[in-house]
C-alpha cells in the first residue's frame, strides 16, 4: 500500500508543479507588462526629445493642478499659449466617447506616466500651432484609447483655454517610426499608446490623429488686468 502511494506521489508531484508554475504564469498574464515596466522605471516616450527644466529628471518635481473644465466666461479665437514647468499637470483630455478623462502631464517618464498622460515638449501644447503628441500607458489611462472612431470628439481643457479636435484616422506605426511624432503644418493631436499584449513588450504604437476644429482661449486674465486699471 505504501508503495503505491509512493509511486502515485512520484506522477502527482511533477503535474502539481506544472499546474503550480502555469498559475504564477496566468497571473503574471493578468498583470500587464507596461504596469511592470513602469515600476522598473522605463521610459515610454519612444526617446523623444524631451528637455527637463530646473535640474532635469533627477530632481522631478511633479505637480497637480486643479484643471476647470466649466469655465463659463467670456472666449476668443485668439490667444496666448502659457507653457508650464516640467512635471507639471497643465491640462485634462476628455472623450465622453469612450469616458475618457485624464490629467496631461507636461513631460515624461515612468513617473509622470503613473500620474496620467505626458505631453511630450518636443512637440506643441494644446492649442499650439503643428502636433501636440500626447501619449500614456495602454493599462491605466488609455486602455480604450483605440476605441476612438473617425469622427469622434476630443477636447483638451488648460488654464489658459480649450480646445476641441476631431478624430480623422485611426494609426499605427513601430517604435521607431517617429512619422507620427514629427512636427506638423497643420494644427493636429497625436494621441497613442502601446498595442495590448499581456506577456512582453510590444515594439507596436497604437492611437488616433485629431484635428484641432475650435480654439477658446479664456479671457478672464485679460479682464482682470482692466479691472485693476479701471481702480
Amino acid at each position: 500500500m505504501e508503495k503505491k502511494l509512493s509511486r502515485r506521489l512520484q506522477l502527482l508531484l511533477p503535474l502539481c508543479i506544472t499546474f503550480f508554475c502555469g498559475a504564477l504564469l496566468l497571473l503574471a498574464s493578468i498583470y500587464p507588462y507596461e504596469k511592470i515596466k513602469t515600476y522598473l522605471h522605463i521610459g515610454f516616450m519612444d526617446n523623444n526629445t524631451v528637455v527637463p527644466q530646473k535640474g532635469g529628471i533627477a530632481g522631478l518635481n511633479i505637480v497637480e493642478t486643479d484643471i476647470d473644465t466649466d469655465y463659463a466666461g467670456e472666449v476668443s479665437e485668439d490667444g496666448e499659449i502659457v507653457y508650464p514647468e516640467y512635471g507639471t499637470q497643465y491640462a485634462v483630455l476628455t472623450s465622453e466617447r469612450i469616458g475618457l478623462y485624464v490629467p496631461v502631464y507636461w513631460g515624461g517618464g515612468a513617473d509622470l506616466l503613473e500620474q496620467g498622460a505626458c505631453n511630450t515638449p518636443s512637440s506643441q501644447a494644446a492649442g499650439g500651432e503643428g502636433n501636440t503628441v500626447i501619449s500614456a500607458h495602454v493599462n491605466t489611462f488609455f486602455h480604450d484609447l483605440a476605441e476612438l472612431k473617425k469622427g469622434d470628439t476630443v477636447s483638451i481643457y488648460t488654464d489658459y483655454g480649450r480646445f476641441t479636435y476631431t478624430v480623422t484616422e485611426q494609426i499605427e506605426f513601430l517604435s521607431t517610426d517617429k512619422h507620427y511624432l514629427k512636427k506638423t503644418e497643420e494644427n493636429v493631436l497625436t494621441l497613442y499608446t502601446c498595442e495590448p499584449n499581456l506577456l512582453t513588450e510590444s515594439n507596436k504604437r497604437v492611437g488616433v490623429r485629431c484635428l484641432l476644429e475650435e480654439k477658446a482661449f479664456y479671457q478672464k486674465a485679460a479682464a482682470s488686468g482692466q479691472e485693476e486699471g479701471i481702480q
